[in-house]
């Protein structure tokens, strides 16, 4: 088999284990901490997972990364300074719930200082109001956008693209709704499973969940249903929200 080939647990600890091994006598003293996050650190890793490390070095604005295939299997090694790692993790964006878990769920190989305790909380440590602009600028900068997409490319017949925006679109919603719980999603491949047990999603989006979900894409109306109808969902659970979709550039240029 070429490519990804399976590797047992414990082989893929033991590689884990040399990279680990070479990075701390190539870093040496500049070596802060350092982690392993992903599959590996939760022990769900599967036979084809790859190994995902965070080495954290002392300085100033260190930012590179490491990521080769060893033939059979693959491992990235993310190198960054203190500083780049924690104001990044101190971020609130749309993906927030898909993005900031290799973060707060962190196994320390290496950590005299207590970095990653400190990375942890600075993923989390937000207020009320800084998800909700999160919420609000992924609705106008991305849902909105996708469902403008998918209304044009069911105007102009254009089929092909519908499950690919539809994709899209329940992505951003699984985001919405992991931003409006404070919640980090296990995994990508947990996204939606995990977002449909979380209260207070907006009207339709459970419909357009399961239906990627089903994988039944392939009929244009039943897709722009759905569409249509989360789209009308996020304008009713903004609302109740207190949270406005419109804006005109004079109130924003006063701002």
């Amino acid at each position: 088999m070429k490519g990804p080939c399976p590797i047992a647990h414990d082989e893929r600890l033991e590689n884990m284990r040399r990279i680990a091994s070479a990075v701390r006598a190539h870093y040496a003293a500049d070596l802060l901490a350092l982690g392993v996050y992903g599959s590996l650190a939760r022990g769900t890793d599967g036979p084809f997972s790859d190994i995902e490390m965070h080495c954290v070095l002392r300085g100033d604005g260190i930012e590179t990364c490491y990521e080769w295939s060893n033939g059979p299997w693959k491992a990235e090694v993310d190198v960054n300074s203190a500083d780049v790692l924690l104001r990044w993790a101190a971020q609130v964006e749309g993906e927030w719930p898909i993005t900031h878990g290799g973060v707060v769920n962190v196994e320390a190989l290496y950590d005299p200082d207590a970095f990653f305790p400190r990375l942890r909380a600075a993923a989390l440590d937000h207020s009320d109001q800084a998800f909700e602009l999160a919420m609000r600028e992924l609705i106008i900068g991305t849902i909105y956008e996708l469902v403008g997409k998918l209304r044009n490319a069911n105007a102009a017949g254009n089929r092909v693209v519908l499950p690919y925006y539809t994709l899209e679109l329940a992505r951003a919603g699984a985001c919405l709704v992991g931003l409006a719980n404070h919640h980090l999603f296990t995994t990508t491949s947990c996204m939606w499973d995990e977002s449909l047990t979380l209260p207070g999603a907006p009207p339709g989006y459970a419909e357009l969940a399961q239906l990627v979900m089903s994988g039944r894409l392939a009929r244009s109306q039943p897709i722009m249903r759905a569409v249509n109808a989360f789209w009308e969902g996020i304008e009713q659970w903004a609302e109740g929200r207190g949270m406005g979709l419109v804006d005109t550039l004079e109130d924003l240029l006063k701002n």
